[in-house]
């Protein structure tokens, strides 16, 4: 860690300071993970059942299945559905390094397609010309809490024989008319770590939507292991931890605890980002079951979701007053969850900078593939081949929207970049 990180975790002055972090959780869950700390059911048990059962209910999805990370998920979804050796899945060029990874993991190969630069989703117009036959699967994935044309990527995939798997990462809740993101490709997922729209501490779902791979996906995840005692334990007092350290309240000498915490290993979280090769991975097993624990927790945050998503809104309503970016219509659609408040602008450096006093805003995603920040032909990249989607890592600029924002706090800073002329997105979304 060179000096100038360093100098980023050191405490500041007592006050108020937001973060993307872990914005939805209560003192309750806090309580009862502490409690369970020491039980006999830590990894296996009934509230395993009992948040599968409400997931269903809640998502209309017959066949639920609760993973440690949302990652594990899709690269269970890609082995359930038979991908071989050179097989193409064709994803947006704008997503976490994650992805890629679990495509390369199943031994396939990922295939970018251009963004639109209007919701920052996949073009829906541009992947027709990519698709070859090695192409297995279409990835719907929809950006920021903002629904992709998952409909017509199903049309198109129906027309080639292909699957369609949709990243539901950052937009659980959202829907068109009754049915909800994760439940329209032949199978979604979802991840529910401190970042996402429900915090687990670290989590993932995948719903299966198309019932000629039930068997198959049942029968690969009966095979599945969970985490260690040990690790499902680090990963429980960590939540419990930055339940306390990110809070806005004590973040300002929090971040520098936090810190600490890591180094020490008190805390830990999953790190195989930084990993092209499925076999380096040691401290845990990929893929791996969500443990009891965990999923306590999950039927408290679930049981709130639609105040979860009602403030969302409220928040998001809140920063376009001042910087008007999309429609109240566009807001107000139940497709998008706004899990983030996203539009692009110059000088982003100067702005971040700006807002740092007030919030720490961990900006998503400034490169094509979040978590990785060079030597792109790693994972199949080559720089200069997806226009949109690079301009778009140059300038993009978001706000998160959980309920631990105070976006007052933030009005003086959002009415002076609305009255600089530094934002891009001047045009509302139609």
């Amino acid at each position: 860690m060179n000096i100038k990180k360093i100098f980023n975790y050191l405490p500041s002055y007592p006050h108020y300071k937001m973060n993307i972090f872990s914005g939805t959780n209560s003192l309750n869950e806090l309580k009862n993970t502490f409690k369970s700390l020491d039980s006999n059911n830590i990894l296996d048990g009934e509230e395993i059942g009992r948040y599968n059962g409400i997931l269903k209910e809640k998502l209309n999805s017959k066949y639920i299945y609760t993973f440690a990370s949302g990652r594990m998920g899709f690269y269970s979804i890609l082995k359930t559905i038979g991908i071989e050796k050179d097989d193409e899945v064709i994803i947006p060029s704008y997503t976490c390094i994650v992805v890629p990874n679990a495509i390369m993991y199943s031994g396939a190969t990922p295939i970018y397609c251009d963004i639109s630069q209007d919701d920052f989703n996949i073009d829906v117009s541009k992947i027709e010309s990519l698709i070859t036959s090695k192409t297995k699967v279409l990835y719907a994935q929809h950006t920021f809490g903002q629904m992709c044309d998952v409909e017509a990527i199903v049309k198109l995939a129906k027309k080639y024989n292909l699957i369609v798997v949709e990243d539901t990462a950052l937009a659980l809740g959202a829907k068109i008319e009754n049915k909800f993101a994760g439940t329209i490709g032949d199978f979604g997922y979802y991840s529910t770590d401190r970042s996402k729209v429900i915090n687990t501490g670290l989590g993932g779902i995948v719903s299966v939507n198309n019932e000629d791979y039930i068997d198959k996906f049942n029968n690969f995840y009966r095979n599945i292991p969970f985490l260690s005692k040990e690790y499902t334990k680090k990963i429980a007092k960590t939540f419990i931890l930055n339940l306390i350290t990110l809070h806005p309240s004590f973040y300002w000498f929090g971040k520098f605890l936090n810190a600490v915490f890591i180094k020490l290993k008190i805390m830990t979280y999953f790190l195989d980002e930084i990993l092209l090769n499925k076999d380096e991975i040691k401290s845990y097993p990929y893929p791996a079951k969500l443990s009891n624990i965990l999923a306590n927790i999950g039927i408290s945050q679930i049981e709130n979701l639609d105040n979860n998503l009602k403030n969302r809104k409220e928040i998001v309503e809140y920063y376009n007053e001042i910087l008007n970016i999309y429609t109240d219509e566009y807001i107000n659609s139940n497709e998008n969850i706004f899990l983030r408040y996203s539009f692009l602008v110059n000088n982003r450096e100067y702005w971040e900078k700006r807002f740092s006093s007030k919030i720490d805003l961990s900006i998503w995603f400034k490169t094509i593939v979040s978590g990785k920040n060079d030597n792109f032909e790693e994972i199949n990249y080559n720089l200069g081949t997806n226009e949109t989607s690079e301009y778009v890592c140059e300038y993009i600029f978001n706000l998160p929207t959980h309920n631990q924002m105070k976006p007052e706090k933030l009005k003086k800073l959002l009415i002076e970049l609305k009255k600089s002329g530094d934002i891009i997105t001047k045009e509302r979304v139609k």
